[in-house]
Order: structure tokens, then C-alpha cells, then sequence
């Protein structure tokens, strides 16, 4: 019964805060010039998505609402779906079911889901500006329902392909963060290389089989790339951040 239910909400939250048609080629709003054939790192997309992340915060701030957390799991999702999208460019995934599906195949319980997606745009804030200038996008940013969140981004043929995924739980997420934290192994209040150290130590320890350094709450603030796990290419998203905000 608690499951039916969920599937209702979801549908229509989904159906509401992301209407396909608004994204289909026949909108400019949406769609736009595709950028350059430039080599596109891992890092600068996960730099990306927590830019984003910061806006979508920064937007309901400014109205008073709450702040989303970021979940490991949901940057996975939403990293799934960004490059489903590529494949496929709707609400639909390649194989026939739900975008949101991706949510239960990550074994999380949620009672209410939505999901924006876009492409071409060719940075954050211009990603953010067209969700914010449709209503039905506009709404899942600034949701009530939802507490969590994460943003995937890819980028295929020359363009950016945008995903955010919302989910709503009564369960609690201790390792659930606030944008800000993204990349901050240890807790500092700074991303520099201390935390970059720290992840290749974890990395170095994990790949010989020995036990995890981190702390769940420390692993969770180092897995930035929707991959599921901290290796190298976290430690490089942590000097890419530091770089570009030491600059």
C-alpha cells in the first residue's frame, strides 16, 4: 500500500517538474548552440555539478526555503540518467522504464521523486537559468516535498547533457551533506589537498584489499563523481575545486 502510494506521487511529481515536451527540439529554451569538441575531464563535470548543486541552494535561500543535502547515491543516479540521456533523450530510459527507476535500483526508499533534465547549455548558470525560467522545473527546485538531491552532468558530441534528481524519504541520511561540503574529506571547512591526500590514502588502502580509512561520513563527502566509490579521480576533482578557488 505504502508502495502504490509512493508510485502515485512519484508519477506525478515526475510528470509535473519535468514535462518532456518542454525539452524536446522543438523549444529553444532547452536547447541550445552545443559547444566545442574540447576534451571534457571527468573532473571539470563533477566541478560542474556541484556548481549547480550551489545554485539550486543559493535559489531556494533567496526564498526562504531550506537547503538541500547532497547523497552519494542520488549523484549516482543522477550521473546514470545524465548519460542515459545522451543515449536516449527523454523521461524514458534506454530500456523502457522510468527515469526515476533508477532511484529503486539504488535501494533507496523515498516518498516522493522528480527529475529535471537538459542539454546543450554550456555552463552552470546557464543550466540554471533555463530550469528556473520554466515552471514546472522551477518547481522541483524549489519543492517542499524533496530534501535530497544530486546532479549529474556528460557531454557527448560536443554537448553538455544536465540531470537533477529530487527524492523526498522519511529515513534518515546521516551521510547526507550540504553542497558546500562536497569534497571536504575531513571536515575542515576548506577543499584543498590535505583532502586530496586523504583519498588516495584511502584509494591506496582499498585497491591491496586493506580496510577503508575514511569514515562513512568521509567517504561519502569524497565520492564525487557518481561512480560509487573514492579513487583517483575524486582526489583530482579535490585539486580541481582547490585550484579554482585559490584562484
Amino acid at each position: 500500500m505504502k508502495k502504490t502510494a509512493a508510485i502515485l506521487t512519484s508519477l506525478v511529481i515526475a510528470g509535473m517538474s519535468c514535462v518532456p515536451l518542454a525539452a524536446s527540439a522543438a523549444s529553444s529554451e532547452f536547447i541550445v548552440s552545443p559547444v566545442s569538441d574540447e576534451n571534457v575531464s571527468a573532473s571539470d563535470m563533477s566541478v560542474f555539478s556541484v556548481e549547480v548543486m550551489k545554485l539550486v541552494n543559493k535559489e531556494r535561500a533567496s526564498r526562504g526555503l531550506p537547503a538541500y543535502k547532497v547523497l552519494p547515491e542520488l549523484i549516482r543516479a543522477a550521473d546514470i540518467r545524465a548519460k542515459e540521456t545522451v543515449k536516449l533523450w527523454d523521461h524514458t530510459r534506454p530500456d523502457g522504464r522510468g527515469g526515476l527507476t533508477v532511484v529503486d535500483d539504488l535501494g533507496l526508499e523515498w516518498n516522493a521523486l522528480g527529475e529535471n533534465i537538459a542539454k546543450g547549455q554550456t555552463s552552470p548558470a546557464s543550466v540554471m537559468n533555463g530550469w528556473m525560467n520554466s515552471n514546472d522545473h522551477r518547481a522541483s527546485i524549489l519543492s517542499r516535498n524533496f530534501q535530497y538531491f544530486g546532479v549529474g552532468v556528460a557531454y557527448s558530441g560536443g554537448m553538455y547533457y544536465w540531470t537533477q534528481v529530487f527524492m523526498g524519504s522519511s529515513d534518515n541520511f546521516p551521510v547526507a551533506y550540504y553542497p558546500e561540503k562536497y569534497g571536504d574529506t575531513n571536515n575542515d571547512g576548506k577543499i584543498d589537498s590535505i583532502d586530496a591526500s586523504l583519498v588516495l590514502k584511502e584509494y591506496a588502502a582499498t585497491s591491496v584489499g586493506k580496510p577503508y580509512t575514511l569514515k562513512s561520513s568521509e567517504r561519502a563527502r569524497s565520492m564525487l563523481n557518481g561512480d560509487n566509490k573514492v579513487d583517483s579521480v575524486d582526489a583530482s576533482i579535490i585539486l580541481k575545486i582547490y585550484a579554482k578557488n585559490s584562484t
